[in-house]
């Protein structure tokens, strides 16, 4: 399967939105959850909620970033290497 730079960008872009989702939902139910101030929704959102938003969030950014960076040098080296097969070769004297 071919990945084209156009879908590793958009992969990126998803990746990206995924991270301030979930930067959005850790920081608004931490908030709440502190104002709670129950000692059993404290303890399910440290041991169940809080983990797995900081492992997303913590990896949906560079990883997005990462993507987008990648399609964009996909991009260059592909338009790069189309300029260099239009071009005429030039043959040398070595070549004869």
């Amino acid at each position: 399967m071919k990945m084209s730079p156009k879908r590793i960008l958009w992969w990126g872009i998803g990746f990206l939105i995924l991270g301030a989702i979930a930067f959005y939902v850790y920081t608004s139910v931490g908030f709440q959850t502190a104002l709670a101030s129950t000692q059993t929704s404290q303890a399910l959102w440290f041991w169940l909620f809080s983990p797995g938003l900081n492992i997303i969030q913590n990896a949906a950014f560079p990883l997005g970033a990462v993507l987008i960076g990648a399609s964009v040098v996909m991009r260059y080296i592909a338009s790069w290497q189309s300029s260099e097969a239009h071009q005429p070769s030039e043959r040398s004297e070595l070549d004869t």
